[in-house]
């Protein structure tokens, strides 16, 4: 074993490159697929587990020695279908860059499903990327329970996987010019729940001169989801499975402090119909030291006061089918048929009007049809619309309308060969679904015909680092504002259109007016910010978690 060991450190040092960090000497390797270098498994910070498990996180430590960069299977613990994946101690980042000498824009993605879990980072090529001379950078972060424990107590304030990322983005800020990366132009990506980490660390005051652009595809801050209403009421659901009912919030900290990971993952198995994550970022307290986000992000956009950084927005056409399992192959449309006001987004608060307003949301997406698979596009429509779209709308609307940089705003609605993997026969497909802009990104599962809207996407988001500068495509795409909501939309099905191509690139100014004007109608009378969730005032009684229990499927 020593042997081997050995022989990755010589034909690391022999064909890679040595760098010089805050922590020491580093060493990367020649990628497989491709004339650039590789750091894999890089500390940005210490250890996360023990007393450290739920809080923010501690300065990486200095390596004993010169550190080979190679491990590349460095997963945060995250619960699956198959049990715990990954690790506690898992604060790591991947950079790839052409060469560590000439200042390059930098790349820094995250990317998670709901809070939840992380595919492994090698799971796609950044090769065409880092040829376009950027710097990319995959970052973990805490997930789940371990990185949203939101109890508001010394042991475990919350936000620690947005504090993970903050952190992540100062070790950059300080080393990444040894990698050949610009720290003055750092570009944060992210996708799904990735995508509104993205867009809530850019309005924290943590994140001024870290992040210099930003693009959230698939996510927003204003997403239902996307920060937590009950965090502590869900903490103690957990507890109640681990048998620590009952609890203050303190011995609820302490005692998952102590108890295994494993024998918590087995208490994690929630699944809620209004699409709530069991964790996620909150609120927390303004007057404690330490506290990142301590305002709902509506308010902060409201304001201005963040960093008037350009961002671009995204979304899909089918972003629905991230529920399509639940439809296909489980019992929601049962459920939505017989019980459609639990599927009501959390953010809207109807009260006395819940019996009204959901017939009213109802027949707007089914008429008078039956919810079953007769109707499974309405379905995926209604999805797509309470998960993604509608509130990306409008994040990129409140954005616009109080920054002083540009916003844009990109529809895909392209269905290219990428989509031959849908493994659900009954279900239609007419468009992009939740998950395809990495594809075109990473170049992942494509065919020969859709290489053009692949590069178009590419060229977009890599001027954008640029200032657009090597932005060759010839569409226009104008920023939105607050009363013209310009945006991009690729179209096509990956067949030959009139003129031959394949797909449409199209400007266009009218966006969704009716799905909008129906939405907006709602929120301007219902809605309600998340806020501070103190754990003196929070009461969990019985009645609570019965009926939480109702709107639990479990895996």
């Amino acid at each position: 074993m020593l042997q081997i060991a050995l022989f990755l450190f010589l034909c690391a040092y022999a064909h890679g490159v040595s760098v010089t960090t805050t922590e020491g000497e580093l060493i990367g390797s020649k990628a497989q697929d491709g004339d650039y270098y590789v750091f894999y498994g890089v500390p940005y910070a210490g250890p996360t587990d023990r007393d450290n498990r739920f809080k923010a996180p501690v300065p990486a430590v200095p390596y004993p020695g010169p550190l080979t960069a190679l491990d590349s299977n460095v997963m945060c613990a995250q619960p699956t279908e198959r049990g715990l994946v990954g690790v506690e101690n898992c604060l790591k980042l991947n950079i790839f860059t052409k060469n560590v000498t000439t200042p390059k824009p930098v790349y820094v993605f995250l990317n998670s499903h709901e809070y939840t879990t992380s595919p492994i980072q090698t799971m796609f090529s950044y090769k065409d990327l880092v040829e376009k001379d950027i710097v990319f950078v995959t970052m973990n972060f805490r997930l789940s329970v371990f990185g949203f424990l939101c109890l508001g107590v010394p042991e475990a304030p919350g936000n620690a996987g947005l504090k993970d990322v903050i952190h992540g983005l100062k070790w950059i800020q300080e080393n990444i010019a040894s990698f050949g990366g610009n720290p003055n132009n750092v570009v944060l990506l992210g996708h799904g729940a990735g995508a509104a980490v993205v867009d809530l660390i850019t309005l924290t005051p943590q994140s001024q001169n870290l992040v210099h652009k930003a693009i959230a595809l698939s996510g927003s801050a204003l997403a239902p989801w996307a920060v937590a209403y009950e965090p502590i009421q869900h903490a103690q659901l957990l507890g109640d499975r681990l048998g620590y009912a009952g609890k203050s919030s303190e011995d609820l900290a302490i005692n998952l402090i102590i108890t295994d990971i494993h024998v918590i993952n087995s208490g994690l198995d929630f699944k809620f119909q209004n699409n709530t994550p069991i964790f996620a970022p909150c609120i927390e307290d303004p007057n404690v030291n330490g506290s990142l986000l301590t305002d709902a992000p509506i308010n902060v956009l409201r304001s201005g006061n963040y960093s008037h950084i350009p961002v671009i927005y995204g979304y899909t056409s089918k972003e629905g089918t991230l529920r399509v399992t639940e439809a296909a192959s489980g019992d929601w449309l049962t459920l939505m048929q017989n019980n459609f006001t639990d599927f009501l987004q959390v953010d809207l608060k109807f009260n006395e009007n819940t019996t009204v307003e959901a017939a009213n949301i109802r027949n707007f997406y089914f008429s008078n049809s039956a919810i079953s698979m007769a109707t499974i596009d309405d379905y995926l429509d209604y999805q797509g619309d309470t998960l993604v779209l509608v509130s990306t709308i409008r994040t990129a609307i409140a954005r616009a309308s109080t920054t002083s940089s540009e916003v844009r705003l990109m529809e895909l609605g392209y269905m290219g060969t990428s989509n031959t993997d849908w493994g659900y026969n009954q279900v239609p497909l007419n468009g992009a679904k939740h998950g395809d802009f990495l594809n075109y990104l990473f170049n992942y599962d494509l065919r020969q015909v859709d290489q053009p809207v692949r590069t178009s996407i590419v060229n977009r988001i890599v001027g954008f680092a640029n200032n657009w500068n090597s932005l060759r495509a010839v569409t226009a795409w104008p920023p939105l504002t607050p009363s013209v909501t310009n945006y991009l939309y690729y179209g096509g099905n990956g067949e030959p259109l009139n003129n031959s191509a394949i797909h449409t690139e199209e400007y266009k100014v009218i966006l969704h007016p009716q799905r909008m004007t129906f939405w907006n109608s709602l929120y301007d009378r219902y809605y309600v910010a998340p806020t501070f969730n103190s754990s003196s005032t929070a009461i969990v009684s019985v009645v609570f978690v019965m009926l939480c229990q109702l709107v639990v499927r479990f895996f």
